[in-house]
């Protein structure tokens, strides 16, 4: 039978075969965050561009696989002992990422004021996930009362609105540095958001009058996503000028969810003692390293991430209807996310049928783009992206590989996936299964795709964030029971 992510029982020294809250729970977040961080060096070193950085990213690959795979049960007695140095790690990461902020299109005061914020909005996430780490240290007697005051305060959940505010902050400056990013999603973006408002077609536009008029090298008159990316993002663009207010808004709204996921940390100290979930958890999509530089062009994953976060938070709370209509909309913008379709499906709190219905919203979303031009849906929306090449700047095996004259085709990425689906299905029993199984699967698909960049790993990143949110807090109403190795038949 599956093996899914061990969970906190309420009652794990009196309920016969569930897994106690200590050390299984503690191997598995230890996986999980040295997953996280080693993605989040990867993609943040140069870019995630070139070789070298592929090898942290395969790295923490491992590292989530084997996760996935409950080798966590294994390690139970070790767990102890490295599972603060994980979340230390994460905290480094997170301290030396503030210093990687490339603006390329960004210049004068907003950047610096940009880079300002978003400097000090890391350095307080990551303080919080370090005072969780070695919680004794600012509590012991011969700390001065002063700083132990101002220790409880940064571990606090109080300290998750300023750091919002000051990401919020950032952000908006670092907009208003790069009006107008020389990168082509940008401004496709932008004329389709307006071009929404005057009932053009967005598969059948161009982003410029000319060519010779466009200001940057890329897609011209191609619209490779779905149609509810511009749909979600058209408000913002037509009332505040720029669709990436759209995607930071988007991503607060992930952080507010994952917050809302995260409903064991203790209201009124450092996080939750049993389950090791610190309250600084959910600020990690906001503040890994490079956020600004995602926003300023424009890549489209946040919105992906609310999507996600707002399907699994509706499920625990027990609003199914809101659960099927952001998955309905996380699949109508972007084509990848049909791949999560299956890991929903085993899901037992979300299942076959709610899976339906979401495909069948999301196909009556983007029903009207097909009806009205099916040759130029199928060229911009499928053609496009099945006829990219392996390019030698991707961030994945085959971009490494091409620069030794070795193509992988497709076979090799369709035996990873089917990897990737096994072990999703094993961890399938609750809200931390669907998660860890999802980020597996995108993890994977990055990993072996033709093209795969900084953008397409935050996705996969963040679902590691709402997993490790997750894995220790109580099950919602639903969600079936979670059992050790040793009591699975």
């Amino acid at each position: 039978m599956a093996v899914p992510l061990p969970a906190r029982a309420k009652n794990p020294a009196t309920t016969p075969g569930r897994v106690s809250p200590g050390h299984p729970d503690r191997g598995t977040a230890a996986l999980l965050l040295v997953g996280w961080s080693a993605v989040a060096v990867g993609i943040g070193a140069g870019d995630g561009r070139g070789p070298w950085p592929l090898v942290f990213v395969l790295a923490g690959w491992i590292a989530v696989l084997l996760a996935a795979a409950g080798l966590a049960d294994r390690l139970r007695r070790r767990a102890w002992h490295w599972h603060g140095a994980a979340w230390t790690g994460l905290a480094g990461v997170l301290t030396v990422g503030v210093a990687l902020r490339p603006r390329y299109y960004a210049a004068g005061r907003w950047a610096d004021v940009s880079d300002a914020l978003g400097v000090a909005a890391g350095l307080l996430t990551a303080g919080s996930l370090l005072l969780r780490a070695h919680p004794s240290t600012p509590t012991s007697p011969s700390t001065p009362t002063s700083r132990r005051r101002a220790a409880r305060r940064l571990a606090s959940p109080a300290c998750f609105w300023p750091v919002v505010g000051l990401v919020v902050g950032a952000g908006v400056a670092m907009i208003l540095a790069s009006p107008a990013p020389r990168i082509d999603v940008f401004h496709l973006l932008q004329v389709s958001g307006r071009g929404l408002l005057d009932g053009a077609d967005m598969y059948r536009q161009q982003w410029a009058p000319s060519r010779a008029e466009y200001p940057v090298y890329g897609l011209f008159d191609v619209y490779p996503y779905l149609p509810g990316t511009t749909l979600l993002l058209a408000p913002f663009r037509l009332l505040l000028g720029d669709v990436r207010y759209g995607l930071l808004f988007a991503l607060v709204l992930a952080a507010v969810a994952i917050r809302r996921i995260a409903g064991a940390i203790a209201p009124d100290g450092d996080g939750d003692a049993e389950t090791d979930v610190p309250a600084a958890l959910p600020l990690v999509v906001l503040v890994f390293p490079g956020s600004m530089y995602a926003l300023q062009q424009s890549w489209t994953e946040p919105l992906l991430v609310a999507c996600l976060a707002g399907m699994v938070w509706a499920v625990r709370a027990g609003r199914t209807g809101w659960a099927v209509a952001a998955f309905a909309l996380a699949l109508a913008s972007k084509q990848h996310l049909a791949l999560l379709v299956p890991v929903a499906a085993v899901w037992p709190a979300f299942g076959p049928r709610r899976v339906l219905v979401a495909v069948a919203a999301a196909a009556a979303l983007v029903a009207p783009w097909v009806l009205a031009g099916p040759a130029d849906f199928w060229a911009d929306a499928v053609m496009t992206n099945l006829r990219y090449p392996v390019r030698g700047d991707s961030l994945s095996i085959p971009g490494v590989l091409v620069h030794a004259g070795v193509r992988t085709g497709f076979v090799p990425m369709l035996l990873a996936l089917a990897g990737a689906y096994w072990l999703a299905w094993r961890a399938r029993s609750d809200a931390a299964g669907f998660c860890m199984g999802a980020a597996v699967v995108l993890l994977t698909l990055d990993v072996m795709n033709k093209q795969s960049y900084f953008n397409h790993y935050t996705l996969p990143m963040a679902l590691l964030v709402m997993t490790l949110s997750l894995h220790a807090v109580d099950r919602p109403p639903g969600d079936t029971g979670i059992q050790s190795r040793s009591a699975q038949s």
